[in-house]
């Protein structure tokens, strides 16, 4: 078993000797990148270099991409640029794309990008260390490990009390509009003693929060173990010394089972909260997406999940304007929607991707049609999450501190139905505070995506 190592940002960071070659990554899309990005991080710190703040200031600039859908793909091509500009006033620098966009448009970004020096696509990441020394025309500094899938290094860069945990790549589904399948692959989870080994030493440095993060998290073990070892896997989990929240991220209704319910009963670490992305709500698109899921498999999912906790928090996500949808299927979406009582919507259009089965489907919704579904939709949303935050006022709540405000004794934290990025955040004031630490907190305010509330003192001073 490999001793798993993790650095944090600051022993990483910055070096006064100029001859040391020098880094900066910049970490786009999805948290399954920024864990490949912390991967990477720590193999370049760990060969000899340092990690600046500042892309100015980098001898490498790494660039780790999303190509998953075109507002991803633009912003990449935008940071892309942005980078480029520099290396042109800086003759001496090297820049260096990976990741999803590469691995999906490796030819036509040679073609376009002459600036780039070199292109590292997901299945090429173990060579990414020997290419990226390669660029600068130097050798590593210190022995090059090589590392695999299942054991890499990280340099974390999340607060120190909390940190992903993937616990699988590719897919095990696939749905019509979705390129991850071409990109990542299929379903190739890892073995539950390497997530295990991982999760104990992010443990030992100080995690309380785990949020386990896969393209396809249902899934997980079914590609090795014959079976959706999800809940085994939990299981294992919840008995870390240390791990006080273990946080779920992607979940497929119609893998929702009974055990997973059960688990979500009884468990005193998974916390109430769970990421379930529906993509649609009528039963004709659903089906043209090819998910897996209809509306009844949402339904029992929701059913299953809010009957074992029932101050369960659930996020999900939905898609407006895939080809075929009509104005009765958009209203079924919004009436299930409402149904189930979703506490977070994410709202996305429909992006039309290269290879995709549904790029081939008749009848695309048009532009103007898609933006028109998309903003009613977002209003809905921001309606209701306004209407569900404010059911907190009042209420004492536990938080956990991600960060203080620099320049004000203001502390920003999140509760357990608040997962770090997609949701919003709880300020918090009245009194000196630790980051890391689990503060109650009154709430005396909310709009849609915040809470706004003081120490509960007396609590707190029983807890202290």
């Amino acid at each position: 078993m490999e001793q798993y190592e993790f650095l944090k940002s600051s022993q990483a960071t910055l070096s006064s000797d100029k001859r040391v070659l020098r880094y900066h990554m910049t970490s786009l899309g999805c948290p399954k990148n920024l864990v490949e990005s912390e991967e990477m991080m720590a193999q370049l710190s760990i060969s000899g270099m340092v990690l600046v703040h500042e892309p100015e200031e980098a001898d490498l600039l790494v660039i780790n991409t999303c190509g998953f859908i075109e507002s991803a793909k633009e912003e990449t091509i935008d940071a892309i640029m942005d980078l480029a500009e520099l290396r042109r006033e800086n003759l001496q620098q090297r820049l260096v794309v990976v990741g999803c966009m590469v691995q999906r448009y490796r030819k036509e970004m040679r073609e376009e990008l002459p600036e780039v020096d070199a292109f590292v696509g997901v299945e090429d990441k173990e060579t990414f260390l020997n290419i990226a020394w390669e660029a600068l025309g130097r050798k590593p500094s210190a022995p090059v490990q090589r590392f695999s899938f299942s054991y890499a290094p990280r340099l974390l860069t999340t607060p120190p009390h909390l940190a992903y945990l993937r616990i699988s790549d590719g897919c095990f589904h696939r749905c019509s509009f979705c390129a991850i399948p071409a990109i990542r692959g299929p379903l190739r989870s890892r073995p539950m003693e390497e997530i295990m080994a991982e999760a104990k030493a992010l443990a030992a440095g100080g995690v309380k929060e785990l949020i386990i993060v896969s393209q396809d998290t249902t899934s997980y073990g079914y590609d090795l173990y014959g079976r959706f070892a999800l809940a085994d896997l939990l299981t294992r989990l919840e008995k870390i010394e240390g791990i006080e929240w273990l946080r779920l991220m992607y979940l497929y209704p119609h893998l929702v089972d009974r055990r997973l319910a059960a688990f979500f009963a009884n468990s005193k670490k998974l916390i109430s909260y769970v990421d379930l992305p529906i993509q649609h709500g009528d039963p004709t698109i659903l089906a043209s997406m090819n998910r897996g899921s209809n509306d009844k498999h949402i339904r029992r999912a929701v059913h299953l999940l809010r009957s074992a906790r029932n101050d369960l928090t659930i996020r999900t996500t939905v898609i407006v304007g895939f080809p075929g949808e009509k104005n009765q299927h958009f209203h079924n979406m919004m009436q299930l929607l409402e149904e189930m009582a979703f506490d977070r919507v994410g709202v996305f259009t429909y992006s039309r991707e290269d290879g995709t089965p549904a790029e081939t489907l008749p009848d695309h919704v048009s532009d103007r049609i898609k933006e028109k579904r998309y903003r009613k939709l977002v209003n809905w949303a921001s309606q209701k999450a306004l209407e569900k935050n404010q059911r907190f006022v009042g209420e004492i709540i536990t938080v956990l501190i991600d960060r203080k405000d620099p320049d004000e004794e203001i502390y920003w934290g999140r509760y357990q139905g608040q997962a770090p990025e997609v949701d919003g955040e709880v300020m918090v004031q009245g009194a000196k505070l630790i980051v890391g630490q689990f503060a109650p907190v009154r709430i005396t305010s909310a709009d849609e995506d915040n809470l706004y509330g003081y120490v509960n003192v007396e609590i707190a001073s029983v807890i202290a």
